[in-house]
């Protein structure tokens, strides 16, 4: 398993930024959990409008992680923003605050 950083930067010159709060929620999962995380993070890195469109805001994307986890982010220009994982219904309860947090704190408006 690979460390993450808080920020990163691909081939694809896509930088990977995390929300504060993202660790956190990392720390609540399995190991399993972390480890398949780990792959699709990799494959969002590859194509990272790979999955559907979450409603509500604009550039927000979702990834199943398991049946019941899922791994919200954001792309804003060549930045990919990991705002929250977890359950299926915390992790859509959790993104939409997270997404205002970061757009505030550095001015993503």
């Amino acid at each position: 398993m690979s460390i993450l950083k808080k920020e990163e930067l691909n081939s694809n010159n896509l930088s990977v930024r995390f929300h504060d709060s993202f660790f956190k929620d990392l720390d609540n999962l399995s190991s399993k959990n972390i480890k398949i995380f780990e792959k699709k993070r990799k494959k969002i890195l590859e194509n990272p409008k790979r999955q559907k469109h979450l409603v509500g805001s604009a550039h927000c994307y979702r990834e199943p992680i398991t049946k019941n986890i899922r791994v919200v982010y954001f792309i804003h220009k060549n930045i990919i923003w990991f705002l929250t994982i977890g359950p299926h219904d915390k992790a859509y309860d959790n993104f939409k605050k997270r997404l205002y947090q970061i757009k505030i704190k550095y001015g993503l408006c």
